[in-house]
């Protein structure tokens, strides 16, 4: 468990540390003068998270959460009506 621990740490430490540069290298590009270069850097990372999302299958993930969901509500009106049985039974 420690060890599970200390790999969360490091990879939290490293996260920091890759927005900490992103963000000092954005900042000299920008105080350097450099916006075109900083522009053209913009749309490549906009250009990957568009392929990042396309390549994802969203489609399916809603539909099998929409499939739980319809089983939920199934097992919920099932129990309901098992529930209505055993109360009229009751009262006969």
């Amino acid at each position: 468990m420690r060890r599970q621990n200390k790999i969360k740490l490091q990879r939290r430490r490293r996260r920091k540390f890759f927005w900490l540069f992103a963000a000092a290298a954005v900042s000299a590009l920008v105080f350097g003068e450099q916006v075109a270069l900083l522009y053209v850097l913009s749309t490549l990372a906009m250009c990957g998270l568009l392929i990042a999302v396309a390549f994802s299958n969203l489609e399916a993930k809603d539909a099998e959460m929409q499939a739980a969901a319809v089983g939920e509500e199934a097992d919920n009106r099932s129990a309901r009506s098992r529930n209505l049985g055993a109360g009229e039974r009751r009262a006969a």
